[in-house]
């Protein structure tokens, strides 16, 4: 399942995707790169680690929750390694 595919964006609004986001946020209480606890966090973020199990994430170990700063740091270092 390609990011950027329909199937993505479908999956990303579907109830097995909240359930695994919820699951991931009660494990880490707030942001895992800053340490922002989770109610000093105006937009908690889930991001994934990596996409090859997206579907089938191991909460564990395929995603991780993020402030929506932290979020943009990480996706803004991506981009810039790949340039």
């Amino acid at each position: 399942m390609n990011k950027q595919s329909k199937e993505y964006k479908q999956y990303m609004k579907s109830d097995e995707w909240e359930q695994k986001r919820q699951e991931r946020i009660a494990i880490d209480q707030g942001c895992v790169m800053c340490g922002r606890p989770i109610e000093k966090i105006k937009s908690v973020q889930v991001h994934h680690v990596t996409y090859k199990n997206l579907g089938n994430e191991d909460v564990l170990t395929d995603i991780c929750t993020l402030c929506g700063s932290c979020h943009r740091k990480i996706h803004n270092f991506y981009n810039r390694k790949r340039a």
